[in-house]
């Protein structure tokens, strides 16, 4: 139904049928009106338009989504260094990467972040591509390497994250416990 063209300061929307301008989006910026590039522009599915916006001071990015009516619908700051590249998949899925060479992948209805990949390569990664089905996602980088990434069927709640980071600092803190009274009793006994 539409196409959409970004560059650095407008997002222009044409119709497929006739290449006629539907909508010119143009002065980019993010909450409290700090100014910001476009990066990216991308319709999902149901033609929502997905965005993404760098900071023009290149300390964060953010995704924006717009209604149909070219409202903006959701915003959220993801990263804190830019976006270099993204794609949207099936299953409901967003992925981006970033020049701090960490590959994310979103829920795309929430923005809530499912998983991030730190040091995903040595260098800028240039592409992201989801498999048919959603269940891997690809990256390419100019460090000439391809990483493959096998995605959950089911990804876990907000809830169940907690409760496993929550665990995990609780066994870090009983270790870090039990070292400290090794290292008092090994000096009481002295």
């Amino acid at each position: 139904k539409w196409l959409v063209a970004a560059t650095d300061s407008e997002l222009r929307v044409l119709s497929t049928t006739n290449a006629e301008l539907v909508r010119r989006i143009d002065d980019p910026r993010i909450s409290g009106g700090e100014r910001a590039v476009f990066r990216f522009a991308r319709f999902g599915q149901t033609n929502t338009l997905y965005t993404v916006l760098n900071t023009r001071a290149r300390n964060g990015a953010y995704i924006v989504v717009w209604s149909t009516e070219w409202v903006r619908s959701a915003m959220r700051r993801v990263s804190s260094s830019p976006i270099t590249t993204f794609a949207l998949g099936p299953r409901g899925l967003l992925a981006f990467a970033t020049a701090s060479l960490h590959v994310v992948v979103c829920d795309a209805k929430t923005l809530r972040v499912l998983l991030r990949v730190p040091a995903a390569h040595s260098f800028a990664i240039t592409a992201l591509a989801f498999d048919r089905d959603g269940k891997h996602l690809v990256s390419a980088s100019a460090d000439q390497t391809c990483q493959v990434y096998v995605l959950p069927d089911v990804w876990p709640t907000p809830l169940q994250t907690a409760v496993a980071v929550g665990r995990d600092y609780a066994q870090v803190i009983a270790i870090v416990l039990v070292l400290v009274l090794a290292v008092v009793l090994a000096l009481v006994l002295r």
